[in-house]
């Protein structure tokens, strides 16, 4: 199994799935109020241009996963995608401005062992 490729996959798929989620944040941050009508779903969700990006992230992130189902064992990718969690602290620090504090960076330390342990 190549790890480069297994590496560069998992990134890849967490990366689409974590921009798509930082995106649907966003997304939702512009929304005036939202409420289960129509008139909220279709001017306010499907017409915001953050929406609909964050939806195609996210199926093309699960498409790549679902690539990765058939090429790669289960027990190796799916503890991968804690990278996820990784990538979502970053992406919530550096684009939504949101505090970190050193506890955090503990646990992404502990995560990236993990990944590290996994793919060993």
């Amino acid at each position: 199994m190549p790890i480069l490729k297994l590496i560069l996959t998992s990134l890849s798929q967490a990366a689409m799935l974590v921009f798509g989620q930082l995106l649907l944040k966003d997304g939702m941050n512009k929304m005036h109020n939202f409420v289960w009508n129509w008139d909220c779903l279709i001017h306010q969700f499907f017409m915001n241009w953050a929406m609909q990006v964050a939806i195609l992230l996210i199926v093309a992130g699960n498409v790549l996963w679902l690539y990765m189902l058939k090429v790669y064992p289960f027990s190796i990718i799916y503890p991968l995608t804690s990278i996820g969690f990784v990538l979502g602290m970053l992406g919530g620090m550096w684009f939504l401005g949101e505090t970190v504090v050193w506890t955090q960076w503990m646990g992404v330390l502990l995560i990236m062992g993990g990944c590290w342990f996994i793919i060993r």
